[in-house]
């Protein structure tokens, strides 16, 4: 059996030489390949060689300098300064002063392991008051691992701060590869997110928009980008589908690749949106930022209570084909590189005690049922629910989280949940479900222990209702994706978008269009003949005044009812997916009243009209209607989203239902 399994391997390795391929062993080999060896550079450089990668460190900073791969030799931007390559940093601020950046160098270094199979090296910063406001007050230990027939390097951090510390907000932890632009100009996020990228000088000449990210392209290198808009948003990615992107280098063709095999360690749970790849050539691996959140995404640190978490490890993949080869094929091996990865998460390689390995962590496992009895007497299956745990808090808090770790996973058909591989601690069971309006919570914290599962059993939601559904506009999925969204200027196109339905959303300016469409008078939305996905426009936004002005905006929706009952209390309930210091006012049958029957107040800084999303973070309020209010014929709700100091102040509806008064059922 030996020996014919090193036949097998000879056999195949012969056939891809002869075929042109390079096929790189599996990253979990402990062999093939050379020994993984260390070695220093006047000792301000440490370098890591393991026979496909070769990377070097500063020491005792911990950037990435160098990552010499085949033939290109350095992949990294090596015109810029050796610390403008690989780097990690946050950015942060003491409260009410100016935000800052902290690239998180490193002052003393070690070597944590070193064998023939693996080295993993420590860069690290102790914070004493001494240092005043240079640095944020963290400690931080920074990683880096090589191994044997691994293609690339995995990295990791863990921060803490100890009891006592200064306040602060830490607003964005990344790490930030700047890539050769003379070669990388392939950008895949993935399968149909595919494009060559303007160049950095094209956006540097090119026309600002609305704000400074976004760019028309007026004189670009490659004449078929000119007349495009490039701006990084429109490049975002929800943590959920964010498990592998990166660039392709066609001459030679090497791929460079960030993969990221668990969420655990990112902000805002698994729809939290966040930035991928963007020109540079730049590669991003993003774990807590305030895109599409604001501030709301709980960023604060307070009263001296300690905090650590680690964050990774991550990799970055380094591949290659021949030159006769389709360049894509290297997406399609990062692809299947990034499968192998998932499948060994949790690693049991690292070395630091903050990681704990797979023995060492829980499982939760449950069945989750819906009791509507508005729409079904008996319980229903939870289908395709997002169930996870995150850190103890209120209901739908998890999206707000930033500091804990969360754990999430997808109910079956039955609504059937397992969520392994749980770190020890304190957490929160959460929910919600596609179809399905509103946030669940198990009662009671949920303990995880080391080598433990806990079985939960059947639980049971019971989602915000109070009497039969009179009439609903959407879908609750959390976004506003199943309403009208309208085409871009054909002058402000970006044509990775053309013809690409399910993101149309991520063309720049389609805010402007409100104001074509309803030049005069604001939408109106007729129950029972008007179409949502034709008829309600995906944000309420302001209106563009001629001169040059914003204007608040008001819509109506019309409807009759039977069989009003004056005494009673009626429901509207409304998700809203997107908040931008707006605030919904909400008036019934008179629009002329100076008070609203409910306003939300100015709520949200997610941005994420501005910035191509089509959700920020959820927000759902539940407003009594007395029946006195309403009439058998030409009722009207009147939703005027007040505020209009920009363009970009509004918001997206989720879903609205009205409903009527609750009955006892028999």
């Amino acid at each position: 059996m030996v020996v014919w399994s090193i036949f097998f391997f000879f056999f195949i390795s012969f056939f891809a030489v002869s075929s042109g391929r390079e096929i790189l062993p599996n990253a979990y080999c402990s062999s093939p390949g050379p020994d993984v060896r260390l070695s220093w550079k006047n000792n301000h450089r440490m370098v890591i060689d393991n026979g496909f990668v070769q990377v070097t460190l500063s020491n005792p900073t911990g950037d990435i300098t160098e990552i010499q791969y085949n033939e290109m030799g350095n992949v990294l931007e090596f015109h810029n300064g050796e610390s403008n390559r690989g780097y990690w940093d946050i950015v942060w601020n003491k409260p009410g002063t100016r935000v800052a950046y902290d690239r998180l160098k490193g002052t003393n270094s070690s070597v944590i392991m070193e064998d023939e199979n693996q080295v993993e090296v420590s860069f690290t910063r102790i914070w004493n008051a001494s240092i005043g406001n240079y640095t944020a007050p963290l400690n931080v230990d920074k990683r880096y691992i090589v191994r044997r027939g691994s293609s690339g390097i995995y990295m990791y951090t863990t921060l803490e701060r100890l009891e006592g510390w200064p306040d602060f907000d830490m607003d964005q932890i990344r790490i930030v590869f700047k890539l050769r632009s003379d070669k990388f100009h392939t950008m895949v996020i993935s399968d149909d997110k595919q494009r060559v990228m303007p160049a950095v000088k094209d956006c540097r000449k090119g026309q600002r928009l609305a704000y400074p990210e976004a760019v028309l392209l007026t004189d670009p290198t490659n004449p078929n980008h000119k007349g495009e808009v490039d701006d990084k948003y429109q490049y975002s990615c929800e943590n959920k589908d964010n498990r592998v992107h990166g660039w392709i280098s066609e001459d030679p063709p090497v791929g460079f690749w960030v993969i990221t095999p668990s969420d655990e360690f990112r902000a805002g749970g698994p729809l939290k949106q966040d930035l991928t790849s963007h020109v540079g050539p730049t590669a991003l691996s993003m774990f807590t930022s305030t895109h599409y959140s604001g501030k709301d995404l709980d960023t604060r640190y307070r009263n001296g209570k300690p905090w650590k978490k680690v964050f990774g490890p991550v990799y970055v993949f380094i591949n290659s084909i021949s030159i006769d080869e389709d360049p894509l094929l290297l997406w399609e091996d990062a692809k299947e590189q990034m499968l192998v990865e998932v499948e060994s998460w949790p690693y049991d390689f690292p070395e630091s005690e903050d990681f704990p390995s797979s023995f060492q962590r829980g499982s939760v496992s449950g069945q989750l049922l819906i009791h509507d009895r508005y729409v079904n007497k008996r319980l229903t299956w939870a289908g395709s629910a997002y169930v996870g745990l995150a850190a103890p808090g209120d209901v739908g808090s998890w999206q707000r989280d930033s500091q804990g770790y969360q754990f999430w996973t997808r109910a079956n058909k039955e609504g059937y949940f397992l969520i392994e591989n749980v770190r020890a601690g304190e957490y929160n069971l959460y929910a919600w479900i596609p179809g399905i309006i509103g946030d669940w919570k198990f009662d009671g914290n949920i303990t995880v222990q080391s080598g433990y599962e806990i079985e939960l059993g059947v639980l049971v939601y019971e989602p915000p209702r109070n009497g039969p559904t009179l009439w609903e506009i959407g879908v609750p999925d959390r976004t506003a994706a199943e309403f009208f969204i309208p085409d871009t200027y054909p002058t402000l196109q970006n044509k990775l978008y053309t013809n690409h339905p399910t993101d149309k959303f991520r063309q720049y300016g389609l805010w402007q269009r409100y104001t074509d469409m309803y030049p005069t008078q604001d939408l109106i939305y007729t129950i029972g003949i008007s179409n949502y996905r034709q008829d309600w426009f995906f944000a309420q936004v302001p209106r563009n005044t001629r001169n040059k002005t914003f204007q608040a905006t008001t819509w109506q929706i019309k409807y009759d009812l039977e069989n009003v009952n004056q005494t009673a209390s009626y429901t509207l309930r409304v998700a809203l997916a997107s908040a931008s210091a707006a605030e919904l006012q909400v008036r019934f049958n008179d629009p002329n009243r100076r008070r609203p029957h409910f306003t939300t107040g100015l709520i949200g800084r997610d941005n994420a009209i501005a910035r191509h999303g089509i959700h920020g973070l959820y927000w759902l309020y539940n407003i009594n209607v007395s029946g006195d209010l309403l009439g058998e014929k030409n009722n009207t709700i009147y939703l005027t989203q007040s505020r209009s100091k920009s363009p970009f102040c509004g918001i997206m509806y989720d879903y609205i239902r009205f409903e009527g008064p609750s009955f006892t059922s028999t």
